[in-house]
Protein backbone atom coordinates (compact mmCIF):
# COMPACT_ATOMS: atom_id res chain seq x y z
CA UNK A 1 0.00 0.00 0.00
CA UNK A 2 1.19 3.77 -0.81
CA UNK A 3 2.39 5.59 2.22
CA UNK A 4 0.25 8.36 0.35
CA UNK A 5 -2.99 9.39 1.19
CA UNK A 6 -3.02 12.69 -1.08
CA UNK A 7 -2.95 13.61 -4.43
CA UNK A 8 -2.83 17.68 -4.89
CA UNK A 9 -3.04 18.07 -9.00
CA UNK A 10 -2.89 21.24 -10.28
CA UNK A 11 -5.18 21.89 -13.72
CA UNK A 12 -3.82 24.29 -16.33
CA UNK A 13 -0.30 22.92 -17.91
CA UNK A 14 -0.86 19.49 -15.67
CA UNK A 15 -3.88 17.64 -15.47
CA UNK A 16 -5.27 19.35 -18.40
CA UNK A 17 -3.79 18.82 -21.97
CA UNK A 18 -3.40 21.56 -24.32
CA UNK A 19 -7.20 20.72 -25.63
CA UNK A 20 -8.39 22.00 -21.94
CA UNK A 21 -9.72 18.29 -21.57
CA UNK A 22 -8.72 15.35 -19.01
CA UNK A 23 -7.86 12.72 -20.94
CA UNK A 24 -9.05 9.32 -20.80
CA UNK A 25 -5.85 7.63 -19.26
CA UNK A 26 -5.47 10.24 -16.62
CA UNK A 27 -9.02 10.13 -16.00
CA UNK A 28 -8.64 6.20 -15.04
CA UNK A 29 -5.58 6.75 -12.84
CA UNK A 30 -7.75 9.65 -10.60
CA UNK A 31 -10.28 7.02 -10.11
CA UNK A 32 -7.81 3.79 -9.38
CA UNK A 33 -6.10 6.28 -6.94
CA UNK A 34 -9.39 6.85 -5.31
CA UNK A 35 -10.34 3.10 -5.26
CA UNK A 36 -6.99 2.53 -3.43
CA UNK A 37 -8.78 4.92 -0.43
CA UNK A 38 -6.29 8.10 -2.07
CA UNK A 39 -7.39 11.37 -1.90
CA UNK A 40 -7.64 13.05 -4.96
CA UNK A 41 -7.80 16.99 -5.13
CA UNK A 42 -7.25 20.18 -7.40
CA UNK A 43 -4.95 23.13 -6.35
CA UNK A 44 -5.39 25.29 -8.83
CA UNK A 45 -4.91 29.45 -9.59
CA UNK A 46 -8.54 29.24 -11.32
CA UNK A 47 -11.52 30.34 -9.43
CA UNK A 48 -14.31 27.95 -8.57
CA UNK A 49 -16.13 29.22 -11.33
CA UNK A 50 -13.71 28.44 -13.88
CA UNK A 51 -12.57 24.98 -12.32
CA UNK A 52 -16.10 23.44 -11.12
CA UNK A 53 -16.21 22.07 -14.87
CA UNK A 54 -14.02 19.59 -14.00
CA UNK A 55 -14.45 19.12 -10.69
CA UNK A 56 -16.91 16.13 -11.92
CA UNK A 57 -13.25 13.95 -11.99
CA UNK A 58 -13.01 13.12 -8.67
CA UNK A 59 -14.81 13.01 -5.47
CA UNK A 60 -17.17 15.42 -4.27
CA UNK A 61 -15.48 14.86 -0.66
CA UNK A 62 -12.49 15.51 -1.82
CA UNK A 63 -10.48 19.16 -0.22
CA UNK A 64 -10.40 21.62 -3.08
CA UNK A 65 -7.76 24.60 -2.80
CA UNK A 66 -8.61 27.67 -5.48
CA UNK A 67 -7.44 30.61 -7.00
CA UNK A 68 -4.19 29.68 -5.52
CA UNK A 69 -4.96 29.17 -2.06
CA UNK A 70 -7.08 32.26 -1.38
CA UNK A 71 -10.18 29.35 -0.97
CA UNK A 72 -9.92 26.34 0.59
CA UNK A 73 -12.86 24.08 -0.30
CA UNK A 74 -13.42 20.95 2.85
CA UNK A 75 -15.45 19.57 -0.13
CA UNK A 76 -17.38 20.28 -2.77
CA UNK A 77 -20.05 21.94 -0.82
CA UNK A 78 -18.07 23.14 2.31
CA UNK A 79 -16.22 26.56 2.22
CA UNK A 80 -13.33 25.70 5.69
CA UNK A 81 -11.58 29.09 4.36
CA UNK A 82 -11.00 32.23 2.36
CA UNK A 83 -8.57 34.77 2.14
CA UNK A 84 -9.41 38.06 0.42
CA UNK A 85 -6.74 40.23 -0.62
CA UNK A 86 -7.01 43.98 1.20
CA UNK A 87 -9.72 45.71 -0.07
CA UNK A 88 -7.36 48.94 0.05
CA UNK A 89 -4.68 47.86 -1.82
CA UNK A 90 -6.79 45.88 -4.74
CA UNK A 91 -7.09 49.75 -6.40
CA UNK A 92 -3.21 49.76 -6.40
CA UNK A 93 -2.94 47.06 -8.80
CA UNK A 94 -5.62 47.82 -10.91
CA UNK A 95 -4.43 51.39 -11.36
CA UNK A 96 -0.80 49.97 -12.56
CA UNK A 97 -2.18 47.05 -14.94
CA UNK A 98 -3.84 50.28 -16.41
CA UNK A 99 -0.25 52.23 -16.18
CA UNK A 100 1.26 49.84 -18.47
CA UNK A 101 -2.13 48.77 -20.77
CA UNK A 102 -1.80 45.26 -19.50
CA UNK A 103 -4.53 42.44 -19.92
CA UNK A 104 -5.72 42.23 -16.13
CA UNK A 105 -8.45 40.15 -14.48
CA UNK A 106 -9.71 39.50 -11.08
CA UNK A 107 -10.85 36.32 -9.57
CA UNK A 108 -13.99 36.90 -6.35
CA UNK A 109 -15.77 40.25 -6.65
CA UNK A 110 -14.48 43.55 -7.10
CA UNK A 111 -15.58 46.64 -9.48
CA UNK A 112 -13.73 47.45 -12.21
CA UNK A 113 -12.34 50.15 -10.45
CA UNK A 114 -11.08 47.56 -7.47
CA UNK A 115 -14.28 48.94 -4.99
CA UNK A 116 -15.09 45.82 -2.97
CA UNK A 117 -18.30 44.14 -4.05
CA UNK A 118 -17.36 41.37 -2.33
CA UNK A 119 -14.06 39.62 -1.49
CA UNK A 120 -11.50 40.08 -4.17
CA UNK A 121 -9.19 37.41 -4.05
CA UNK A 122 -6.60 36.95 -6.41
CA UNK A 123 -5.72 39.52 -9.15
CA UNK A 124 -3.90 38.45 -12.27
CA UNK A 125 -2.38 40.56 -15.44
CA UNK A 126 -0.86 38.90 -18.79
CA UNK A 127 1.27 40.55 -21.60
CA UNK A 128 3.02 39.33 -24.20
CA UNK A 129 6.00 41.47 -23.67
CA UNK A 130 7.96 39.14 -21.22
CA UNK A 131 9.75 42.18 -20.08
CA UNK A 132 6.58 44.29 -19.24
CA UNK A 133 5.32 41.79 -16.62
CA UNK A 134 9.42 41.35 -15.03
CA UNK A 135 8.98 44.89 -14.83
CA UNK A 136 5.31 44.65 -13.27
CA UNK A 137 6.83 41.95 -10.57
CA UNK A 138 9.95 44.36 -9.80
CA UNK A 139 7.50 47.21 -8.64
CA UNK A 140 5.32 45.09 -7.24
CA UNK A 141 7.74 42.95 -5.00
CA UNK A 142 9.24 46.20 -3.71
CA UNK A 143 5.60 47.26 -2.24
CA UNK A 144 6.38 43.65 0.22
CA UNK A 145 2.18 43.73 0.24
CA UNK A 146 1.56 40.50 -1.93
CA UNK A 147 2.57 36.86 -2.72
CA UNK A 148 3.31 37.31 -5.78
CA UNK A 149 3.51 34.22 -8.44
CA UNK A 150 2.70 33.03 -11.72
CA UNK A 151 1.29 30.44 -13.75
CA UNK A 152 2.69 31.34 -17.07
CA UNK A 153 5.63 33.38 -18.61
CA UNK A 154 3.40 35.53 -19.56
CA UNK A 155 1.69 36.59 -17.13
CA UNK A 156 1.63 37.02 -13.12
CA UNK A 157 -0.66 37.07 -9.88
CA UNK A 158 -1.05 38.62 -6.73
CA UNK A 159 -2.89 37.43 -3.68
CA UNK A 160 -2.79 38.31 -0.22
CA UNK A 161 0.74 38.07 1.61
CA UNK A 162 1.15 34.15 3.07
CA UNK A 163 -1.20 32.86 0.65
CA UNK A 164 -0.24 30.14 -1.77
CA UNK A 165 -0.92 26.80 -3.05
CA UNK A 166 0.98 25.07 -0.20
CA UNK A 167 -0.83 27.08 2.73
CA UNK A 168 -3.89 26.17 1.04
CA UNK A 169 -2.97 22.42 1.14
CA UNK A 170 -1.69 22.73 4.46
CA UNK A 171 -5.11 23.73 6.30
CA UNK A 172 -7.21 21.55 3.63
CA UNK A 173 -4.74 18.29 5.08
CA UNK A 174 -4.55 19.01 8.91
CA UNK A 175 -8.41 18.13 9.64
CA UNK A 176 -7.92 14.76 7.60
CA UNK A 177 -4.82 13.88 9.70
CA UNK A 178 -2.64 14.09 7.05
CA UNK A 179 0.71 15.14 6.83
CA UNK A 180 3.09 16.88 4.34
CA UNK A 181 4.85 13.45 3.84
CA UNK A 182 2.01 12.03 3.17
CA UNK A 183 0.95 14.35 0.43
CA UNK A 184 1.91 14.21 -4.08
CA UNK A 185 1.74 17.55 -5.35
CA UNK A 186 1.84 17.67 -9.09
CA UNK A 187 2.22 21.23 -11.13
CA UNK A 188 3.44 23.16 -13.74
CA UNK A 189 3.78 26.91 -13.07
CA UNK A 190 5.41 29.26 -10.57
CA UNK A 191 2.38 29.10 -8.22
CA UNK A 192 2.86 25.55 -7.83
CA UNK A 193 6.77 25.74 -6.09
CA UNK A 194 5.76 26.42 -3.12
CA UNK A 195 3.50 23.56 -2.85
CA UNK A 196 5.67 20.96 -4.81
CA UNK A 197 8.32 22.11 -2.24
CA UNK A 198 6.03 21.47 0.81
CA UNK A 199 4.76 18.06 -0.41
CA UNK A 200 6.07 14.77 0.84
CA UNK A 201 6.40 14.14 -3.57
CA UNK A 202 6.86 17.71 -5.20
CA UNK A 203 6.26 16.14 -9.14
CA UNK A 204 6.52 18.77 -12.20
CA UNK A 205 5.89 18.31 -15.55
CA UNK A 206 8.00 17.99 -18.80
CA UNK A 207 6.34 21.26 -19.76
CA UNK A 208 7.43 23.29 -16.58
CA UNK A 209 10.01 26.05 -16.78
CA UNK A 210 13.52 24.97 -15.12
CA UNK A 211 12.76 26.91 -12.11
CA UNK A 212 9.87 24.34 -11.12
CA UNK A 213 11.56 21.32 -12.44
CA UNK A 214 14.94 21.53 -10.49
CA UNK A 215 12.57 22.48 -7.51
CA UNK A 216 11.22 19.15 -7.65
CA UNK A 217 11.81 15.45 -6.06
CA UNK A 218 10.63 13.86 -9.74
CA UNK A 219 9.76 15.23 -13.35
CA UNK A 220 6.94 13.31 -15.45
CA UNK A 221 5.61 13.57 -18.57
CA UNK A 222 4.42 16.24 -20.14
CA UNK A 223 0.95 17.57 -19.84
CA UNK A 224 -0.34 16.69 -23.72
CA UNK A 225 1.09 12.97 -22.78
CA UNK A 226 -0.10 12.07 -19.37
CA UNK A 227 1.87 12.60 -16.90
CA UNK A 228 -0.46 12.73 -14.07
CA UNK A 229 -1.72 9.48 -15.06
CA UNK A 230 2.25 8.58 -15.15
CA UNK A 231 3.19 9.50 -11.40
CA UNK A 232 -0.51 7.84 -10.45
CA UNK A 233 0.23 4.67 -11.72
CA UNK A 234 4.18 4.31 -10.89
CA UNK A 235 2.60 4.87 -6.81
CA UNK A 236 0.00 2.23 -7.01
CA UNK A 237 2.06 -0.11 -8.93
Amino acid sequence: MSKFKLIALDLDGTLLNSRKEISARNLHWIKRAEEAGMIVSFATGRSRFNSEPYWGAVNPGSPMIISNGAEVWRNHRELLARYALPSGEVPKLLTLAREYGVQYWTNGSCGEDGSPLGECLKVGMYDPDLSVIEEIRERVSGWDQFEISSSAANNIEFNRRGVTKASGLAEAAAPLGIKPCEVVAIGDGLNDLAMLQWAGLGVAMENAPGIVKEAADLVTAANDDDGVARVIQSILE
